[in-house]
């Protein structure tokens, strides 16, 4: 029997090895190999610098720098002239499904830029692909900081409120080890979450190998449990337990930022289903609420959204969460829009547009 079992392995290895050889790589696996574990490091994971990757069906290119984000790559330094923005968030940050120039993040660089004579505006993108505020604030504190920012921007994301366990693992396919209970939207229920999680962890190694994707592929398609469903459905009406989690980190951020002479505002993606008319928008007035009482500037990008809907049937989605070439581009006038209404912007002289009529048209101050 040991001798049978060891060949079964064996055999086992030889194709799975033939298959990596011979096949092209996923979309799936290409984007994972962005990623390694960050052992000791509240931010669990991160990605690898240097590492580059394209999408084989949309041919976008995900090229991540030296200092292990996407994006152009700025000094730890500031200079006095410069206005820095860090931005953390996930794979909407990230800007999953478009290319590195068409990211909210790019342009909302551009249009400061082109808007400004002085002072010189550069915006960090800090975006990892599955992160949630937990590892975002962990970020803030143990990376973004350190570039001395003047503004934090941290973008929500509906599924920051879903089990991480489900998109850390889908983001990397990693051994993570032990995820602290702080990471969980609700804490109280986190041992549930690990051990409902146990199925998708194990759908997670199948999906590793190639052999065993043939295997099941063969066998048919698996429909998602009905716990996964339930843990990636949206939360359109969060519990009391996920928004105190979000008070206590994203007040966490703000006393990190404001000890480090920075402001943070809070930017607020809706989903797809939102754009229809009459869809709920609890979470974004509960995020609001939270905003007020604790003092943080909160963007929500929903009436922007709804309103380009309206103009134009050209999709703001590429799925239920990441924005297309247009979305990011709607999203990053609106941002720059209510920066210069909350006075977050250095010199703008009343550029605050009504809401509706455009991005803001700066007026800088000395320019």
């Amino acid at each position: 029997m040991a001798l049978a079992l060891a060949a079964a392995l064996a055999c086992g290895a030889l194709l799975e090895l033939a298959l990596r050889v011979t096949a092209d790589p996923s979309a799936q696996e290409l984007l994972r190999g962005l990623h390694r574990p960050a052992p000791g490091k509240g931010w669990l994971y991160e990605l690898v610098p240097g590492a580059r990757a394209v999408d084989p069906a949309s041919g976008v290119a995900y090229e991540i720098n030296a200092a292990g984000f996407r994006g152009a790559s700025y000094p730890r330094s500031k200079a006095a002239e410069v206005f820095r923005i860090v931005l953390v968030g996930d794979s909407v940050s990230f800007g999953y499904g478009v290319a590195l120039e068409e990211t909210f993040a790019d342009q909302l660089e551009a249009r400061l830029r082109s808007g400004f004579a002085t002072p010189r505006f550069e915006v960090l993108n800090l975006g990892v692909s599955g992160y949630n505020p937990y590892t975002e604030s962990e970020l803030v504190r143990g990376v973004g900081l350190a570039y001395h920012p003047d503004l934090v921007l941290v973008q929500f994301c509906i599924n920051d409120l879903n089990d991480p366990l489900l998109h850390f693992d889908a983001s990397t396919m990693l051994a993570l080890g032990a995820v602290p209970d702080a990471a969980f939207p609700d804490p109280d229920t986190a041992a549930t979450r690990r051990a409902g999680a146990g199925g998708a962890q194990m759908r997670a190694l199948c999906d590793r190998s190639r052999l065993c994707r043939l295997a099941a592929a063969a066998l048919g398609p698996v429909a998602p449990s009905t716990e996964t469903v339930a843990a990636l459905a949206p939360h359109e009406a969060p519990s009391a337990a996920e928004i105190a989690w979000l008070e206590r980190l994203y007040g966490g951020v703000a006393a990190d930022a404001r000890a480090a002479g920075a402001r943070l505002a809070v930017v607020v993606f809706p989903y797809e289903t939102q754009l229809a008319p009459g869809a709920p928008e609890t979470l974004q007035v509960a995020l609001r609420t939270l905003g007020e009482r604790r003092g943080i500037a909160v963007i929500d990008l929903l009436p922007a959204f709804r309103r380009a809907a309206a103009a134009s049937g050209e999709p703001l989605f590429l799925d239920l969460w990441h924005p297309t070439a247009r979305g990011h581009r709607v999203a990053a006038e609106e941002i720059l829009r209510q920066l210069a209404c909350e006075r977050l912007l250095p010199g703008a002289d009343a550029a605050c547009p009504a809401t509706g009529s455009g991005p803001a048209s700066l007026s800088p101050s000395g320019s």
